[in-house]
């Protein structure tokens, strides 16, 4: 556990270990729901043990010498908790304001990361993120009730878009694209890659990583610049042009496949 200076109490021997004195400081930029802390060189994360899929420590430990990740320094389920310390990766996210305003440096760091993922074997991957597996659990969730549309897009339901989640979730399973399968993020955006102002520098948050459409990470990168640029998360950027994303990846504008994994990403 940890206080709100970041000082953490009652950790797990492995983790003391390695921390030490050592004091960090939370980090509220992402969304995941887990307790991060973050050191000069180590991250921590912190999420209740029978709450949470810990496929990311094997996803981790699968992409290093692969990809640049975080090396998982000490990994120990321990009071109820699921503790991760991880190295800590040099830069800082794309979505800083330094970055937001040089877009070369921001779209080659971005078509740079895709190629990192594309240029891994697919044939080996252990990880498949099929669009069916993806709308199986979209419709447990409408099914159950726990669907929950407060993020989606303003469009996505009502005048001119769907009338309600089911209907999405219908027209789905009925427009399904042909996938062109390459190792994927899944959660593709601005905050989860890193840079050190001159080139990209690494994956976070790699828990979805695995064999998938490659138009999922495109489509969720176009959506991260849009929101990042055009005000969404309080600054406009004009510089930037979502669409620039394809020219920097060398990958034509697809429409069908971005409004597709789009609203495939509203019921995930």
């Amino acid at each position: 556990m940890s206080d709100r200076s970041g000082n953490v109490h009652q950790v797990p021997a492995s983790i003391a270990s390695i921390l030490g004195r050592r004091t960090g400081k939370t980090d509220g930029l992402g969304k995941s729901g887990a307790q991060v802390l973050l050191f000069d060189e180590y991250v921590l994360k912190i999420r209740p043990a029978e709450d949470w899929n810990t496929v990311d420590v094997q996803i981790l430990e699968w992409l290093a010498g692969k990809a640049p990740v975080p090396q998982v320094a000490a990994h120990e389920v321990w009071n109820g908790q699921d503790w991760l310390l991880m190295t800590r990766l040099p830069g800082t996210e794309l979505c800083r304001p330094d970055v937001m305003r040089n877009p070369v440096l921001l779209l080659d760091c971005m078509a740079e990361a895709l190629h990192t993922l594309w240029s891994i074997p697919i044939s080996g991957c252990p990880f498949e993120r099929r669009v069916a597996e993806n709308l199986s659990h979209a419709e447990t969730a409408i099914l159950s009730g726990t669907f929950d549309a407060s993020d989606c897009e303003p469009e996505t339901f009502g005048p001119g878009g769907f009338a309600n989640p089911e209907a999405l979730l219908l027209w789905l399973k009925n427009h399904l694209p042909p996938e062109d399968r390459a190792v994927t993020h899944g959660d593709f955006c601005l905050p989860n890659l890193f840079t050190d102002g001159k080139r990209f520098t690494g994956f976070i948050d790699v828990g979805s990583v695995g064999a998938a459409d490659r138009w999922m990470d495109l489509a969720l990168g176009w959506r991260s610049l849009k929101h990042n640029s055009d005000g969404h998360y309080g600054k406009v950027y004009p510089e930037i042009d979502p669409d620039d994303l394809f020219r920097a990846a060398g990958v034509p504008k697809d429409e069908e496949k971005l409004r597709y994994y789009l609203l495939l990403d509203e019921l995930n």
